[in-house]
């Protein structure tokens, strides 16, 4: 209950928020809205809830004062300008149920022409008003030719993308992308909701960002089989039917949405393959290098060169791989479901890049000793139960990538960063061959908020120690020459092979490098024996690829022994490979548990 001083305040203080608002609305009846109106507009329904509890006749007269406002908002002809309004009105909707049921009501009540709204009984909590806002605000955002590229701008993680800040706040903001997910709006809508809310992502507390990165991670793996290149192992989730919406919005709105979703899929359509040459042609990985290096500050600062490194030599292997596996198909047609699933990777970055740089501070603040502290943490638990939904998601063997084989030593498999890189290594593979610059971009990103997240768990980069060092020993003035397949260079690999030479030479023999960089026996092997090439040796690999030149290269650096059948060594080794995996893995497990138990 309020009392009479501050009831009475809260007249005066609404009677003139009201009063300026109306003049307001009088003056600039022909004209776009002023700049100050958000901030008018905030400080009428301020007053709503005291005059709720002392003077609802009152505060049923300011509302019906603020419909009539929105009419007069909603009446121009679409425009950016109206933006900022229809934000605050989305926001204050969401908030307030009292505001919603006095909208209907009166919304009814009034003449057909003059309605704002559809007429229809209290129904969905009144969400047919935010949804007709949802799709004013769709409609005003793109006007012309300009609003299509802030658009795709944003779409695609350009630097051009910087609209301001939204008068929407952050929750006003999430609420909005969960309405509007409950609803058949079409998915170009739901993009243009996304891509709102992952501008709202900035200075919030770390629960705040976590529950943006679930709810996005939710509606990506609702999008995802919609590319057909992962198949679920396991029982199908239950999606809940979504509601249709058609009938819940004006007509004259249904048809300006129609009207802007076709010109906006048809420039999205046109540009898609804007920032991704052909995946034969020499230039898309240096123009993926300059959005890396456009980007590099999303890494973590300490790590900052290292983390670059590997991303742009994991780059190097997945263009490759794709390159390796054309199979000369025509370039994917932009879908909306795309498009929403780029969206939906923007808010999940957005947000996963806040949660992870507050990892970040925490850990200096904390001054953390023993790395395996981190793991344990709640936050980086709630973290890995939302990316391990990513888990029975397997892509098909066209677009897998054998990350744990480019690393070249043992890792958990399980690991929440490694669960996202491996994912986003395949989606990028389908994402170059069908040239999807926009999605490509978004899997970049994604791929550099997994470089933070190694951080965060390991306190280093050290897995990547061979990517770090193969790129690290380019030539050309430092400019990336990393073959994807030339993991090593010919007497590197040479030098690998070189004990299992030696276990098949003759009087076990020890094997040298010359001055020449070439393999050779000592000076105790048996000459009698026939030589050959290491041509038979690496026929019996399983890694071996006939007639190509990385292979080719390094035949003339091994001898063996004709006719000889290595085969039965290789699966042997591969055997024993795989058992000190296991002893690993199961020494680590240990020590975890020790400290669990410690703890």
């Amino acid at each position: 209950m309020v009392d009479a001083d501050d009831l009475e305040a809260a007249r005066r203080l609404a009677s003139l928020a009201f009063a300026d608002l109306l003049l307001h609305d009088l003056s600039s009846s022909t004209s776009p809205p002023s700049a100050d109106l958000p901030g008018l507009l905030r400080r009428c329904f301020s007053t709503l809830p005291p005059l709720d509890a002392g003077d609802q006749s009152l505060a049923k007269i300011c509302r019906r004062r603020l419909l009539a406002s929105l009419r007069g908002i909603l009446s121009r002809d679409p425009s950016p300008s109206l933006l900022p309004a229809i934000e605050v009105f989305a926001e204050n909707l969401l908030f307030e149920d009292q505001l919603g049921s006095c909208f209907t009501v009166v919304n009814c009540a009034a003449p057909e022409a003059s309605r704002v709204f559809k007429a229809l009984p209290r129904c969905d909590e009144d969400v047919h008003i935010l949804l007709e806002l949802v799709c004013h605000h769709f409609v005003s955002s793109l006007p012309e030719k300009d609003g299509f590229e802030v658009f795709w701008n944003a779409l695609s993680w350009s630097g051009k993308a910087s609209q301001g800040t939204p008068e929407i706040g952050f929750w006003g903001a999430l609420g909005l992308v969960h309405n509007t997910s409950l609803f058949s709006l079409p998915d170009v809508v739901k993009a243009h909701i996304l891509l709102l809310a992952s501008r709202c992502i900035s200075d919030r507390d770390l629960d705040s960002h976590l529950l943006a990165f679930e709810h996005a991670m939710n509606l990506y793996l609702r999008y995802l089989p919609a590319l057909r290149i992962f198949k679920k192992n396991g029982p199908l989730s239950c999606i809940a039917k979504e509601k249709t919406f058609h009938f819940r919005i004006q007509n004259a709105s249904d048809q300006k949405l129609r009207s802007q979703i076709n010109g906006l899929l048809l420039f999205c359509r046109s540009h898609s393959a804007d920032d991704l040459p052909p995946i034969n042609d020499s230039d898309i990985f240096g123009s993926s290098v300059r959005f890396i290096e456009e980007n590099k500050h999303m890494l973590h600062e300490k790590f900052r060169l290292e983390a670059t490194m590997v991303v742009k030599s994991l780059l190097s292997n997945i263009l490759y791989s794709a390159k390796q596996r054309d199979m000369h198909e025509p370039d994917a047609k932009v879908s909306e479901e795309i498009i929403c699933l780029a969206a939906v990777l923007r808010l999940m970055g957005s947000s996963l890049l806040q949660i992870l740089h507050q990892f970040s501070q925490m850990r200096v603040a904390e001054d953390m000793e023993d790395v395996n502290s981190v793991p344990l943490c709640r936050e980086y638990n709630l973290i890995y139960e939302i990316i391990r939904l990513l888990g029975p998601f397997e892509a098909d063997e066209i677009h897998r990538y054998d990350l744990f084989g480019i690393i070249g030593k043992p890792v958990h498999r399980g690991r929440a960063s490694m669960l996202l890189l491996t994912h986003f290594a395949s989606l990028s593979i389908f994402s170059s061959r069908m040239r999807l610059g926009f999605l490509w971009k978004g899997c970049i990103i994604m791929m550099m908020m997994a470089m933070n997240l190694v951080i965060a768990e390991e306190k280093s980069l050290g897995i990547f120690q061979f990517l770090i060092a193969t790129v690290a020993t380019s030539t050309n003035e430092g400019a990336l020459k990393v073959h994807a397949r030339r993991k090593k260079s010919s007497t590197a690999i040479a030098l690998r092979y070189k004990r299992f030479h030696k276990v098949h030479s003759p009087n076990e023999g020890r094997l040298f490098i010359t001055s020449g960089n070439s393999v050779g026996t000592s000076r105790n092997h048996d000459s009698r024996v026939a030589k050959a090439d290491g041509r038979a040796f690496f026929m019996s690999h399983p890694e071996y690829i006939p007639n190509y030149s990385d292979w080719d290269d390094i035949e003339d650096f091994v001898e063996c022994e004709q006719d000889k059948d290595y085969s039965y060594y290789l699966k042997q080794h591969k055997t024993f490979k795989k058992f000190k995996d296991w002893k690993w893995h199961r020494g680590r497990i240990s020590k975890m548990k020790k400290l669990i138990v410690e703890m």
